[in-house]
């Protein structure tokens, strides 16, 4: 078969199927990325493998195992990624008024305690948007359509995102009030699992509070939880705390607020539904802020 009539008989689709096996190595989780059935997932790798007469996968005890093939093509599918994701830009940029799903990207602590409880305002403006939360500690890629827009306390470093700085959350040492009156070397605290002390928050606790007991957790919403339960003290902003039966101890060094970014791609600057959602979260975080 000449190369040209197996180039055309290619999809796009099957690409996208490709990247996402290639990505996290399972067939399933690569399924659940696209929001598609891993049934329709194989038969698109199938399709692809026959478009192309060469196998692009060794299925494995550990997942997909990526044969040489499927590595060196990889490049060339993301340049189509791309590519379709600048077509879905422009395409997106004709609403005429704010319609359709806006996906946000933003850490669970940020999504439980201040996004979630504030968008039936959001959605009493914009009624024919909708929202999905994309929640965690990662950083997603904006350039590959992992999320629309994001709300994060790390700049990105791709040129073509842009960054907004919304505010500088504020951080303070709370405990709950029935355990308010322990000694400060007798308390556990509770961190963020951070091994290589990357975070000001646990470089501040151990040059301050100087823990024999700690509790680590992987997600905010647990080292809230942690504290409100009493367990021990942490970092918390004011915002939060005052919600809960909460203590700020007293005699320790401020700590340093963390600044918090708004990011998204340059090219759905003028898209209707998103510049509504970027204009409502600054609004917003000013109000709550008195910024």
């Amino acid at each position: 078969m000449p190369t040209s009539e197996i180039v055309r008989g290619v999809a796009w689709e099957d690409l996208a199927v490709l990247l996402a096996a290639l990505q996290h190595r399972s067939l399933n989780r690569a399924a659940q990325a696209l929001r598609i059935g891993q049934s329709t997932a194989s038969r698109r790798l199938q399709r692809l493998e026959s478009a192309l007469n060469a196998r692009l996968f060794d299925r494995t005890s550990e997942g997909l195992l990526p044969t040489e093939f499927a590595l060196a093509l990889a490049p060339h599918a993301r340049l189509i990624e791309g590519q379709m994701a600048d077509v879905e830009r422009l395409a997106a940029g004709q609403e005429a008024t704010p319609r359709g799903r806006v996906r946000v990207a933003l850490p669970d602590g940020l999504a439980s305690h201040w996004l979630l409880p504030a968008l039936p305002d959001f959605f009493a403006r914009y009624p024919e948007v909708e929202i999905d939360c994309v929640i965690g500690h990662a950083v997603v890629d904006l350039t590959r359509q992992e999320a629309d827009i994001a709300v994060r306390f790390i700049p990105p470093t791709a040129p073509d995102l842009v960054l907004r700085r919304l505010v500088e959350v504020p951080l303070a040492p709370f405990v709950h009030a029935r355990i308010a009156d322990t000694p400060l070397d007798e308390l556990r605290w509770i961190m963020l699992a951070d091994p290589e002390a990357r975070f000001q928050e646990t470089q501040w606790i151990r040059a301050h509070a100087r823990p024999t007991r700690t509790l680590n957790v992987s997600l905010w919403h647990a080292l809230f939880a942690g504290v409100q339960a009493g367990l021990g003290a942490g970092l918390i902003s004011p915002m939060v705390a005052q919600s809960a039966d909460l203590v700020e101890l007293e005699g320790l060094p401020p700590v340093p607020g963390r600044p918090l970014f708004l990011v998204y791609h340059r090219a759905l600057r003028d898209v209707p539904r998103i510049a509504a959602f970027r204009g409502w979260i600054v609004e917003h975080m000013t109000a709550l802020t008195g910024a």
